[in-house]
């Protein structure tokens, strides 16, 4: 069939109120991508099943045909392995009997006669179609096993033969495609080419919502396509998000609100402390206040902001507005800023989409009408708006200013905002630009992705996200911005009852999983599953060099130290291998075996003198740095034999913390050190900001430091590929 004929197909499907092709269309549609499919023939009688497995050959198979039925084996629908005339036409009559009891509404229109395939080994590929982020291409192993197994993995199209084998190759599977224990090795170019085709049909034909291959019987040499459904989506592909024509102006107008000249605080009260105008007392560029009652008026002129009672009163342009009025009255603030041309508005008022109600749905449609119809940068609504601690732009009053810094961060919720811009100064992470992006209203993530990752001075992005409106302009983004920075990715509502949460929290719309852990691998982007994990991250990410390969050389104080810091980075998929021959040597001139060890990971309590008054620290370190079998080195610092010294004395503590701080400054690997909390809380808490200050990466324990490792390493691995 070419292209005219399929959409013929479909339209006489749809035509004829069916949103299901039975199998012997489906695969004729399928047999279109030049794959040999063995299309069966209808019988309506079991003489004429009979009649016609004869002719086909045996052993023959026989389907239910009915256009209720999609699962043709939870309806007893599938008759396998028959070898005879006889053997066929009483099946014929086992799958009618099961019908009518299993579903006996169903139409029975007759069976699908066609040869049984060769053995081989199953999967199933399938294409689909989700409202946001379009076609998608998925290959399972295992048949009518897969979803049981849960060995599938998901690309968003299109897919070409390149990345299909690289999907093949992650299934946990695939060693069985290959041949293992005895097997045979089977044609995965075909595989792959089968589903770069399937990716190609889905992008020509909007109208297929689905197509379910399975299974597909892999052999050493071609495949065989068993069975075949197609799903069409009667109303066509779903509609895409309408373009903005303004949207490079808008962008604009967010680039001016990030390094603003003038804000403007409208409807800030006694009432919340007065939040946004005690949080911008340090704003490099020009406050204001609107404010029309007089009780509220003189508080904040005590504050030393200058107050108005309309934004016509403002003098020279103003680049930010940011609003805390009630709902209701939100379409009239937004309306005044564009009649006085503010370059943006976030809202902090909350009560509009997420709610799920009228009339906060109405109201945020009306906010996403008029902003349309100009070039606002609408922020949020229901957000904690923006924050440029270099400009003095912070939104909350815990936070403190800073002469540049290098990291970003998006989130959909305002406290993990809040929460991320103050933990990441206690980890000397510098922010660079922050958004709290709400209900992406108007501008989306992709918009705030763009901006950030074009930044000279980004080098690394973090994001909290619950939901995208437009996905594949999102994927897109992040695609790009994944090129040139690490982007690790905290995606909320992960579980059902997390998805309900948020609709209520930012109305935002549930995608599969799957889904997103495509659309994070695919980009290039990295997963990161809780805060103090994607901070974690993003400390070895902004500080720490590239992580090139999985081989860590790795340094403790004690034996049961060693055992437990080998297991938990090797149960992170890092390695951590026997070093070289050259450092054996070396390392038997002066290590201390004696309660000790100097494999790798190296049990070095006995050789380090802890008030360091020899240089063995030192050539340690120095011989895993040269070391061609090492990529990065963990060092443990032992608080427990030393914590009540330090804590009387800073003077050990703080050579040690030179000399590491000295080695990674020479070091052209990643290094980190790990510092437990342990019973002297507060000298753990000061040793890790004095390790801080002096430049090194410090994790609290074993765990924190090897996800954080592991997760350099997917993304360097995948940038080297790129």
């Amino acid at each position: 069939m070419d292209h005219a004929d399929i959409e013929n197909l479909i339209a006489q499907a749809l035509n004829q109120g069916r949103s299901v092709l039975n199998e012997i269309e489906s695969k004729r549609i399928v047999a279109g991508l030049n794959f040999p499919v063995a299309i069966p023939e209808p019988a309506s009688t079991a003489q004429a099943a009979a009649a016609t497995a004869a002719r086909l050959g045996f052993p023959a198979v026989l389907k239910v045909l009915s256009p209720e039925i999609i699962h043709k084996q939870d309806a007893g629908g599938v008759e396998l392995d028959l070898h005879s005339e006889a053997q066929v036409a009483m099946a014929f009559e086992r799958i009618r009997t099961n019908l009518a009891a299993r579903m006996p509404t169903a139409r029975f229109d007759g069976v699908a006669v066609q040869p049984m395939a060769p053995g081989g080994v199953e999967l199933l590929i399938g294409a689909t179609r989700d409202a946001r982020f379009g076609a998608l291409i998925t290959v399972g192993l295992g048949g009518i096993f897969v979803e049981l197994l849960g060995d599938s993995v998901t690309r968003l199209a299109p897919v070409s033969p390149i990345d299909a084998h690289a999907m093949l190759s992650s299934l946990r599977g695939s060693a069985i495609l290959r041949g293992a224990r005895g097997g045979v090795e089977c044609d995965v170019d075909a595989a792959a080419r089968l589903m770069a085709g399937l990716s190609e049909l889905m992008n020509e034909h909007p109208a297929i919502g689905e197509i379910d291959l399975n299974p597909v019987i892999v052999h050493e040499r071609g495949l065989s396509i068993v069975d075949a459904r197609i799903i069409l989506n009667p109303s066509g592909i779903a509609p895409a998000v309408p373009s903005d024509p303004n949207r490079a102006a808008r962008r604009e107008n967010l680039k001016r609100a990030f390094n603003p000249r003038t804000v403007v605080v409208i409807g800030d009260k006694r009432a919340n402390s007065f939040m946004w105008l005690r949080s911008l007392k340090a704003l490099r560029g020009q406050l204001y206040s609107i404010q029309i009652d007089p009780a509220e008026i003189a508080e904040i002129e005590q504050l030393g902001v200058e107050n108005r009672k309309s934004l016509t009163e403002i003098p020279g342009p103003i680049d930010l507005a940011i609003s805390a009025v009630p709902r209701q009255i939100a379409p009239r603030i937004l309306r005044d800023c564009i009649a006085a041309r503010v370059g943006a508005i976030s809202f902090f008022t909350s009560g509009f989409g997420e709610t799920g109600e009228e009339p906060g749905i109405g109201l945020e449609a009306e906010l996403r009408s008029v902003a349309l119809e100009s070039e606002i940068a609408l922020i949020g609504p229901n957000c904690m708006s923006l924050c440029n601690p270099s400009a003095g732009l912070l939104n909350f009053s815990g936070l403190t200013p800073n002469d540049g810094g290098d990291v970003c961060f998006i989130s959909q919720s305002g406290t993990h905002t809040v929460n991320f811009c103050a933990q990441a100064a206690a980890r000397s992470i510098q922010i660079n630009k922050a958004a709290s992006i709400g209900n992406v209203t108007v501008l989306e993530a992709a918009d705030y992705l763009d901006l950030m990752a074009e930044d000279p001075a980004t080098r690394v992005i973090g994001m909290y996200l619950e939901g995208v409106r437009d996905g594949r302009r999102f994927f897109d983004s992040l695609s790009r911005a994944a090129i040139r920075h690490p982007v690790v990715i905290w995606k909320g509502g992960v579980t059902d009852s997390g998805a309900i949460a948020t609709r209520s929290h930012t109305g935002s719309l549930q995608t599969p999983n799957t889904i997103w852990d495509a659309v994070i691998r695919q980009s290039g982007a990295i997963a990161a599953a809780s805060m103090d994990a994607m901070l974690d991250a993003i400390e070895l990410l902004a500080r720490g060099r590239p992580l090139r390969g999985p081989r860590m050389g790795l340094v403790t104080m004690t034996g049961g130290q060693s055992v437990v810091i080998t297991d938990t980075f090797a149960a992170a998929g890092l390695d951590i291998p026997a070093l070289s021959s050259g450092s054996y040597a070396e390392l038997k001139t002066f290590f201390n075996p004696v309660g000790g060890s100097y494999r790798n990971p190296l049990d070095a309590g006995g050789t380090i003198d802890p008030a360091l008054r020899n240089d063995n620290l030192d050539r340690i370190l120095d011989i895993l740095e040269r070391d061609p079998l090492i990529d990065g080195v963990v060092f443990e610092i032992s608080t427990g034999l030393r914590g009540a010294a330090w804590a009387v004395s800073e003077h050990e503590l703080l050579k040690l913390l030179d000399r590491l701080a000295d080695f990674n400054r020479r070091s052209a690997r990643p290094f980190a050190v790990i510092l437990h909390p342990a019973h002297i809380e507060a000298v753990v808490a000061k040793a890790k900001r004095l390790a801080r200050d002096r430049g090194l990466v410090v994790f609290n324990g074993f765990e924190q430091a090897a996800q954080a490792f592991r997760t350099s390493l997917d993304y360097w691995s995948k940038r080297k590929i790129n």
